[in-house]
């Protein structure tokens, strides 16, 4: 039996599922070169010559003629449960399905349920007739239409993630995880996800509010919720499919997701021990145009993740590569990601 795994980048549970013995290929944007390593797979962006920019449905076109038995995704594929839809038609869908990822997804309902449910949501709308430009424009420079966007207040405070497996009914929590958004130190902008750090506490209240969503919207496998914490705990989002931060958690707690995803969309939750030690990871990006050096290298060091090919050219804002560290506690942690990003610039610089 075999697995496609689809989404922007793979690797990360494309590893995962190896180290659990399955048979897998890959349809993601990146193709970086240590996936390329340990399985089959296509590159968006070698075989289409695209950019982030690409239509999503092309997902389904560069995996038309490709065998496998299974789909599991991860992102942004919850963001399309048509594509997810058009997958169902070929192969077991190993995760939640069109219907479940389309009610979830949509801020309305989950909105809905929030108030419904004493959770805090920050106010949201849609569909609003207005334009934002810059306070000082001239020729139309800047002008975006509102109708197109979402538009929800900012609340300010600390970002986090929970992980959690649910079976359609019942949810067991995996870890709280810090979420890097805007970090200078990996060249990230304001709002950009640039990590995760895990685990960081234990909350009764997350631990309640994720098996909420799972009895209500019976999500299944791997999933996760995004929140702020101020003066309260805002929900922001809420993510039907493995997470970013998988490969750390399974470090953190020695255990496999690809399995316990597996495993609990057939209905079988499995108990998380205690964490075992602080890990992280950090995406580091091109603060200006660069071409990679010899690469190849950086395959054995086993901390520098999703490796671009060598002599690749990445532009500036793009990621260059993702680095795992561990520590005793989170700012050791941090401190050891801060160092391993300054030796790939150190690569980089002496090519």
């Amino acid at each position: 039996m075999r697995y496609l795994l689809v989404g922007l980048s793979t690797r990360g549970i494309a590893e995962s599922a190896v180290r659990a013995g399955k048979d897998v290929v890959t349809v993601d944007y990146f193709g970086d070169l240590d996936q390329e390593q340990i399985c089959e797979g296509i590159s968006l962006r070698r075989e289409y010559d695209v950019g982030l920019d690409f239509n999503p449905f092309l997902f389904l076109k560069a995996a038309s003629d490709l065998r496998f038995d299974f789909l599991v995704y991860v992102a942004p594929l919850e963001n399309y449960p048509e594509i997810l839809g058009k997958f169902a038609e070929k192969c077991v869908v190993v995760g939640n399905g069109a219907e479940v990822v389309k009610r979830v997804r949509d801020w309305r309902n989950v909105c809905r349920f929030c108030k419904d449910e004493g959770i805090l949501f920050p106010k949201t709308v849609d569909g609003l007739e207005y334009v934002v430009k810059p306070k000082k424009s001239g020729g139309g420079v800047g002008i975006r239409r509102l109708s197109k966007y979402v538009v929800q207040k900012f609340v300010r405070g600390e970002h986090f993630s929970a992980s959690f497996l649910g079976d359609g009914e019942n949810g067991e929590m995996i870890s709280m995880n810090e979420q890097l958004i805007g970090r200078r130190e990996f060249g990230a902008r304001k709002f950009w996800y640039c990590g995760n750090i895990t685990p960081v506490f234990v909350d009764k209240e997350v631990d309640e509010i994720c098996e909420k969503f799972v009895e209500e919207f019976g999500l299944k496998g791997s999933c996760g919720i995004d929140f702020v914490v101020n003066d309260g705990l805002y929900l922001m989002e809420v993510n039907p499919r493995p997470q970013a931060t998988l490969e750390i958690v399974e470090r953190a707690f020695g255990i496999n997701i690809f399995l316990l995803h597996e495993n609990a969309v057939k209905g079988e939750l499995e108990e998380i021990g205690n964490p075992k030690r602080t890990w992280g990871k950090a995406i580091l990006y091109a603060e200006e145009d660069v071409t990679m050096p010899d690469t190849c290298e950086w395959l054995d060091c086993g901390w520098i993740k999703d490796i671009p090919h060598l002599f690749e050219r990445i532009l500036k804002s793009e990621p260059i590569c993702t680095v795992i560290a561990d520590g005793s506690d989170r700012d050791d942690c941090f401190e050891h990601l801060v160092r391993r990003t300054e030796s790939v610039r150190a690569k980089m610089k002496n090519f």
